[in-house]
């Protein structure tokens, strides 16, 4: 039973000081007020790069990501770690557990990246891969989640210490889930090998953006208001900083990079009058994952009060997020269900041609910064859906364009066929299950767990 990291990302603070700008907390220069630096090995030096390099780039697993029986993942966390060398660095066959909140619990695969867990994560290690399975799976049910909760306290946090979970009684698995664990991990091996070949797509689509568009000195928005001289064509009715350099940027890629609109590739955000019923779906930004794939909560879906497009959505719509804080890309599949509607919380495109390659674009650092500008509000930005019809990309050469999408589909292909696996699989091992466990009462059932964000 290991610990997550135990860390602090905020700049002020004693640890991120002390192990991270190696300066000392304790002592200040009495003329300029910084905090004295520590005498640090090359050793030292090089670690507290790979702090710094891991908190800003959140390459860590939180919360949210520990799911049940899966670790879901993004594009951030399918990158190459930074940090190295600590116990809370996941391994495969590692089975990790969500402490606080609600308990759930996730394997670890050999396609899975090297990152750190944080505190609010306990890493379960040692264990073979049938027992892992069986560990997980048996943290994810009721009867076991209820162990965990403070007795006679319905609404305390739950808060998962490594004694406690060191010292959960567990049935033995029973022979019957070997094999059913053995076929877990090979089609759970192909839904997270789905993942790293996404991530290879995304590197290659990252290399042709920096070959068309070199020279990006908007890649970082400006940090606060500064002066900055703009022409006049740049000025339009938004009189706002951001937006006016978002037209500069605009006018910048479209006169050197030969950039479009994407207007002119896709039909944003198609009107229409069609209304909802009964029967009807409806996608909200927490359905799209962090790799494209949809995955639809069967009660939130048909819930009404969402205000929606009115025109239902096509085969291959690409879906977008307006909140900025968690920009977000869908890509549907060919098969939908019948009348399905997208939320104003999302922009719709129908790209004429090649709609994943187009989709693999959007989530580009290019399109991104270009989004974030647009945004309004304080503390939660969004973007009004219509002004994507602003933002500009290089359009795709036809073979590169074929390709991507073509390869984007055949791996959400893969995921939707190993998904579907693990929810037969799921059904058996709940039968095996129940042989050696009770039932709980009614009263356990309810396994609606707390929203959380970290």
């Amino acid at each position: 039973m290991l610990d997550g990291w135990r860390f602090s990302d905020r700049p002020e603070s004693d640890w991120f000081l002390r192990e991270v700008e190696l300066r000392n907390p304790a002592q200040r220069d009495p003329i300029t007020g910084e905090y004295r630096r520590l005498s640090a090995s090359p050793a030292a030096q090089q670690r507290a790069q790979q702090y710094r390099e891991t908190i800003r780039g959140e390459r860590y697993y939180r919360m949210r990501h520990v799911g049940k029986m899966e670790l879901n993942t993004d594009a951030t966390l399918m990158g190459q770690p930074s940090l190295s060398g600590l116990n809370a660095c996941v391994a495969p066959g590692d089975v990790i557990v969500r402490r606080v909140g609600h308990i759930s619990a996730a394997p670890v695969s050999s396609f899975h990246r090297r990152h750190p867990v944080d505190a609010n994560i306990a890493v379960v290690r040692g264990l073979s891969r049938r027992k892992a399975i069986w560990v997980a799976y048996c943290l994810n049910q009721p009867i076991y989640r209820s162990y965990f909760e403070q007795p006679g306290a319905i609404n305390s946090l739950v808060r998962l210490g490594l004694k406690q979970l060191a010292s959960m009684p567990i049935a033995p698995p029973p022979a019957a889930f070997d094999t059913l664990a053995d076929q877990y991990w090979q089609h759970y091996e192909r839904l997270s090998q789905a993942d790293d070949r996404l991530q290879q797509l995304r590197d290659a689509t990252k290399r042709w953006i920096a070959t068309r568009v070199p020279n990006q000195p908007f890649a970082t928005p400006t940090d606060g208001l500064v002066a900055q001289r703009f022409e006049a064509k740049d000025i339009d009715s938004v009189l706002s900083h951001a937006a006016t350099e978002q037209n500069r940027i605009c006018r910048e890629l479209i006169e050197e990079y030969q950039c479009v609109p994407l207007s002119r590739l896709a039909e944003v955000n198609p009107k229409g009058s069609a209304s909802a019923d009964q029967a009807s779906t409806i996608i909200k930004i927490g359905d799209i994952t962090g790799h494209f794939d949809i995955q639809l909560d069967a009660e939130a879906s048909k819930d009404r009060r969402w205000r929606y497009h009115r025109r239902s959505l096509s085969p291959f719509a690409v879906l977008v997020s307006t909140f900025v804080q968690e920009p977000k890309v869908g890509l549907l599949s060919s098969a939908l269900p019948s009348a399905t509607f997208a939320s104003e919380q999302l922009a719709v495109l129908n790209f004429h041609r090649t709609p994943g390659a187009y989709a693999l674009l959007l989530e580009t650092t290019l399109v991104r910064q270009q989004v974030a500008r647009l945004a309004t509000g304080t503390v939660q930005r969004f973007v009004q859906p219509e002004q994507f019809k602003r933002i500009v990309v290089p359009p795709i050469e036809g073979a590169i364009a074929q390709d991507w999408h073509q390869r984007l589909t055949e791996i959400q292909q893969q995921k939707s066929e190993a998904r579907r696996e693990l929810v037969n699989l799921d059904r058996e091992m709940q039968q095996v299950f129940r042989r050696v466990h009770p039932e709980l009462s009614a009263r356990h059932q309810d396994d609606s767990p707390q929203e959380d964000n970290r």
